[in-house]
């Protein structure tokens, strides 16, 4: 038996091989490790034991003891590789989210071009039982619906539309032709996966996922830049420039979190803390700078785990009458595993606190009027 999964890429892909600002290249395993993610996030609500979930995960994908139970090859023979420059003076959204890929303003990485797609093909085993099956389809779905890939897929780039999905050649998928198809998609995809009321242990579906439609028009990366820019307006305390705090635009900053930059101006003065900022929701490492003190770090105290990916994942999706859509994904899961604390530090100055984490400060954005997203799941 054979699937077929074509995806359009949405926004810039930067995916690459050893060296990442000069090689480009969509490979087998980087894409199967995707598939691997989005299982263990639709497997979790419909099973509830991780014993269970890693057991069929191995079964499906392979382990270092036994093979995958399908062989896999990718169609990327028609993409373009870019080094054009996609950020500005003006994109303070893109470069906000992009962070990491430019340096002094310019792009240090190349890319492959939006606009293009590609097709997964699987040829499956004949042990794969049905239930398996069902799970890869799955897995190939929420690729398509909430993920990307490359460098900042969770923060907008690399976003990957399913566009058609085929089952010996018989087409299980349609392409959305407008918002409320879209909406209608993901609810009952949702509906079909998200079973479970506890927060899971790791990134999956659960009744706590937040899922928001952000309508656009035709250009996906002008669409992007504006969620940016509202996720830096929501985020950002300001530089000051004289009698009060503005954003790089210009415009007079919120300072909705000016109690994070206090606490962490405290704690740069040798006050002794006791909690973490509440934008650490957002994910490790979380740092600040204050010009004339210092840098300040946080990230877990942990010898084995730096970093906590964001549960807010951005996606940008076409439809099939050309508009695109952002895609606001909330997912939230145990921020750390148990018994990790959180280190805060600035030179030879440390403290180790508690993970106290509120995913109201994500829902909160989204919710922002501002944003103009409208709420798709949980389905009221």
């Amino acid at each position: 038996m054979r699937i077929e999964a074509t995806y359009y890429i949405t926004t810039p892909m930067f995916m690459g091989g050893a060296d990442n600002k000069s090689e480009l290249e969509l490979r087998t395993p980087s894409l199967k490790g995707l598939l691997r993610f989005w299982f263990r996030a639709v497997a979790w609500p419909q099973m509830g034991l991780l014993k269970e979930v890693f057991e069929m995960e191995n079964s499906i994908f392979g382990s270092t003891e036994g093979q995958a139970k399908f062989f896999m090859k990718i169609d990327d023979s028609i993409f373009i590789h870019s080094k054009k420059e996609i950020f500005n003076k003006n994109t303070y959204g893109l470069n906000y989210l992009g962070y990491g890929l430019t340096e002094r303003g310019e792009l240090i990485r190349s890319y492959i071009e939006k606009g293009k797609s590609f097709t997964i093909s699987l040829l499956l085993k004949d042990s794969l039982s049905e239930k398996e099956l069902r799970f890869l389809k799955q897995s190939l779905q929420a690729l398509g619906l909430f993920g990307g890939a490359g460098a900042r897929s969770r923060r907008g780039f690399g976003s990957l539309s399913l566009v058609s999905l085929r089952v010996e050649n018989n087409e299980e998928w349609n392409e959305p032709r407008n918002v409320k198809e879209l909406k209608n998609l993901l609810r009952g995809f949702l509906n079909e996966v998200s079973r479970d009321d506890t927060l899971p242990p790791y990134t999956a579906f659960s009744s706590k996922t937040r899922i928001f439609v952000k309508k656009g028009d035709k250009d996906p990366l002008a669409l992007l830049n504006e969620v940016g820019m509202e996720l830096l307006k929501y985020r950002s305390y300001g530089r000051a420039s004289k009698d009060k705090h503005v954003l790089p635009w210009g415009e007079k900053a919120e300072r909705i979190f000016a109690d994070d930059h206090d606490l962490m101006l405290d704690f740069l003065n040798g006050k002794r803390i006791n909690r973490i900022p509440q934008r650490v929701v957002f994910g490790l490492p979380h740092n600040y700078f204050f010009s004339g003190k210092g840098k300040v770090s946080i990230e877990p105290h942990s010898k084995g785990q730096k970093r906590r990916a964001s549960p807010l994942f951005i996606h940008i999706h076409k439809l099939a009458d050309g508009s695109y859509v952002a895609v606001l994904s909330l997912i939230p899961s145990q921020f750390l595993p148990p018994n990790v604390n959180v280190e805060i530090k600035a030179g030879r100055q440390t403290t180790i606190v508690p993970p106290q984490i509120d995913y109201n400060v994500i829902s909160n954005f989204l919710e922002r009027p501002t944003l103009k997203a409208e709420v798709v799941w949980p389905d009221e």
